[in-house]
């Protein structure tokens, strides 16, 4: 969007000027990992890697986006060691001295920003000066992908009200939420963008989806053991938002007594204390729940670097998406 649209000196072009140096502001944190996946996967079907540039920062627009509506969702505080973008705008709200509820209004604008984002993201994948055939694959792909990632978030925030969730529940909205969209589906995109073969693109999204499952699991331990700092938001959000983990499925699971008690009331209490929080950490190590998370998350890399000789034969090739694999489970932020 340009500001000219609506009128740089209007009363609507300052708020677009606002919106927009908030968007660029919140990009400008994160891992930028889609935004890379999409770069090497273009590399790797044989393309240079500067003509995929401008293609490859579309995912991270649309990654903001899913962040700020899954931070509403969430009722998150903190995104990246900063207010969430719902956040503030009620900040904004009360600076302002605007009428009516200021809540309503920093998710008004939250949901606001995230639309923006969406259409961002493709308009720049659009008018990127690549094959238009090989674009709108890519797109109509991307889609698609987005549409899961929709699903999956559903799936998410309704299994949240069951009484009951299976590991086979979590790892699926693992898979449909996080999983093709944060590895394979990247990847894939590059892919398409540069030309590769349907035989070695298939050989991309049976490598991907399951290291992305092990990503989000990964994900999870940090969302329990990290330190804020590292994490960017409140250590034990997962378990104020009652978020189905297989870390939370199996120490319940194998939990006793007084502790599955405990357990049970503590996943979705939005007031516990930081005694019980490390009690939480605490008995899933004790169950083996920590362990449990951790051997799976292997056992799926491992999985998936099965395929890698399928998508490429360049060693080098070979060995970076072999490191990468590893780096899904081991990395620390």
């Amino acid at each position: 969007m340009e500001v000219k649209d609506v009128g740089k000196n209007s009363r609507g072009g300052l708020v677009a000027v606002d919106m927009l140096e908030r968007y660029k502001k919140f990009c400008s944190g994160g891992k930028k990992l889609r935004g890379g996946l999409i770069q090497l996967g273009f590399e790797v079907a044989g393309g240079e890697k500067r003509a995929v540039l401008g293609a490859s920062t579309a995912i991270e627009l649309i990654h903001a986006f899913l962040l700020m509506h899954d931070d509403i969702q969430d009722m998150d505080a903190l995104r990246r060691g900063q207010p969430t973008i719902h956040k503030q705008y009620e900040s904004k709200h009360e600076e302002m001295k605007f009428k009516k509820d200021f809540k309503l209004y920093g998710t008004s604008m939250g949901i606001n920003m995230g639309d923006l984002g969406a259409y961002m993201g493709m308009e720049v994948i659009l008018s990127s000066k690549i094959d238009e055939s090989r674009k709108l694959e890519a797109a109509i792909y991307f889609s698609r992908l987005l549409q899961r990632v929709a699903f999956g978030q559903g799936l998410d925030v309704t299994y949240e009200q069951l009484p009951k969730i299976t590991e086979e529940d979590v790892l699926e909205v693992h898979l449909q939420k996080t999983s093709v969209y944060t590895v394979g589906g990247p990847l894939k995109i590059g892919a398409i963008l540069g030309g590769m073969s349907k035989k070695n693109i298939d050989a991309i999204e049976k490598y991907g989806e399951p290291i992305g499952i092990a990503f989000q699991l990964r994900d999870d331990e940090l969302g329990l053991f990290s330190s804020e700092k590292e994490l960017g938001k409140p250590i034990g959000s997962d378990i104020r938002e009652g978020k189905n983990t297989i870390l939370k499925i199996k120490a319940i699971e194998k939990a006793k007594g007084k502790d599955k008690a405990f357990l049970i009331k503590a996943y979705g209490d939005r007031k516990i204390s930081q005694k019980s929080v490390d009690k939480v950490r605490d008995l899933t190590i004790k169950t083996g729940a920590y362990d449990y998370s951790k051997k799976l998350a292997k056992k799926l890399v491992t999985d998936g670097k099965k395929f890698i000789p399928q998508i490429t034969k360049n060693s080098y090739f070979q060995d970076t998406l072999s490191s990468f694999a590893d780096f899904m489970i081991e990395r620390n932020s």
